[in-house]
């Protein structure tokens, strides 16, 4: 596989909006970059076509301008422990090849989504094949939707961003393979480019297992809920208190989205990861959109 960066060549590596930065700023982001690079796993980067061999410094060059922008000060909703080096490599990557796509296919412009526009996307949900072609859909509204596999140990379900063309971007990790958490970090994101979009110079990365009290985290959560089963209908709903899977195969049903969904929201609402495992394990959905063994 060639060099990923042989196709960015074009691509700034010093910021336009920060053409001041003096010989010791860039420097210093080079000292972070080598550090930050002799953190990854040298081997799976090899693997992913992202460098051509070990310590391969000059195959990496979307993660020297990913430091080099400054958008490490980023809203990061993660552990403490979660691995900075893994999560900065793998947005560079995202970055990248959101910047190549919107270069080699055609993209819309954007001019926003609303949240009826979240809920047709949360009903395509059915379709239990429908998230190969969530890229191309997403791109008529000018959204640009990066797959790229979570690197080992990486604690991130996705992250998302505008570029300067005003075009946001997801990316989505594939952290696990189970079709509720791919639909919940989707939604999350699109729900943040609904409420959030003047913000979204600066990334979110997103990790969903870790509770956020930040404002806007709650409030993508709740849109993201909502966008999938109304707060009226969720609150009184029979599967709360039936947990026959019939009966939430049936409320799926009535609102239109995958039971998975429905099931992956009552696990996390209960706290209780043993309910629905059937329903929840019945679609590896990383194997059937990255092919992955």
């Amino acid at each position: 596989m060639k060099k990923i960066t042989e196709n960015i060549h074009d691509f700034e590596v010093q910021p336009t909006h920060s053409p001041s930065k003096t010989a010791r700023e860039l420097y210093d982001n080079f000292l972070t970059f080598r550090n930050t690079f002799d953190q990854l796993p040298q081997a799976e980067l090899v693997k992913r076509g992202w460098i051509e061999r070990a310590g391969d410094y000059s195959s990496m060059l979307p993660l020297m301008k990913e430091i080099n922008s400054g958008r490490q000060n980023v809203l990061y909703r993660r552990a403490d422990n979660a691995n900075d080096a893994l999560c900065t490599a793998w947005v560079s990557i995202v970055t990248m090849k959101a910047k190549i796509s919107s270069i080699l296919e055609p993209t819309t412009n954007f001019e926003g989504i609303d949240k009826d526009y979240l809920k047709y996307v949360a009903r395509l949900s059915v379709d239990e094949t429908i998230p190969i072609n969530l890229p191309d859909i997403l791109r008529e509204k000018g959204i640009i939707l990066v797959y790229e596999p979570s690197l080992p140990r990486m604690k991130l379900d996705g992250v998302v961003f505008k570029l300067k063309s005003g075009n946001p971007v997801i990316g989505h990790s594939f952290r696990y393979p189970r079709l509720d958490n791919f639909w919940f970090t989707l939604m999350h994101e699109l729900a943040h480019i609904v409420l959030h979009l003047d913000d979204l110079e600066t990334p979110i990365y997103e990790d969903l297992e870790i509770e956020n009290n930040d404002i806007k985290e709650l409030q993508a959560n709740r849109l993201a809920k909502s966008s999938f089963v109304s707060r009226n209908e969720w609150r009184s709903c029979e599967p709360k208190y039936d947990k026959n899977n019939e009966v939430l195969i049936d409320f799926a049903e009535k609102q239109g989205v995958h039971p998975a969904i429905i099931a992956g929201m009552l696990r996390n609402e209960e706290n209780n990861y043993t309910l629905y495992n059937d329903i929840i394990n019945g679609v590896d959905i990383r194997k059937m959109v990255l092919n992955n063994d």
